[in-house]
């Protein structure tokens, strides 16, 4: 009987640290994880990963849903991105059309190029019409941003196609 017991109480002690020790990796693993970031050698500019896409693609959506407009345009780099401009103005008239929005997306596929992020999702967003008189409008649309390293975070330098936002 003493030897059953014995056996029994090192194997809870071997089964209790490794538990512990199984819980301490994994925290100072998840802990760590904000914090690291891969850096390509010779440069400061992280690797695209999923959580930066994610990121991207909740800012879209949180500056369509609080119809912010500036909110929206911030997830892009003016300076990077071509026909800003007239993309800008774009995104001025699909905000004043529009007083509310209900946006869903799925992140199919990221990946690095250069120094570039890419990222490809299906999007999707119902929008209220100003007007109260034009019925809702539902799109869906297979999204493809392209995405740039400005120093301090990953923003829109280009997306395909911009026709959605009209």
């Amino acid at each position: 009987m003493a030897n059953w017991g014995s056996a029994l109480s090192r194997r809870r002690l071997r089964a209790a640290v490794f538990a512990v020790s199984l819980l301490a990796v994994a925290s100072g693993g998840l802990a760590g994880q904000d914090e690291k970031r891969e850096v390509k050698p010779g440069s400061e500019r992280p690797a695209f990963a999923e959580a930066d896409a994610v990121r991207v693609l909740d800012q879209l959506r949180r500056g369509l849903e609080s119809n912010n407009s500036s909110r929206f345009l911030q997830t892009f780099d003016a300076k990077r991105m071509p026909g800003y401009a007239a993309f800008r103005d774009q995104v001025a008239e699909f905000f004043g059309r529009y007083d509310a929005f209900v946006v869903h997306y799925h992140l199919t596929q990221i990946a690095m190029d250069g120094e570039f992020g890419a990222v490809l999702a299906d999007f999707e967003f119902d929008a209220r019409p100003r007007d109260g008189v034009t019925p809702n409008v539902r799109q869906r649309v297979q999204l493809r941003l392209v995405c740039g390293w400005d120093a301090k975070q990953w923003k829109i330098v280009d997306l395909a196609p911009r026709g959605w936002v009209e």
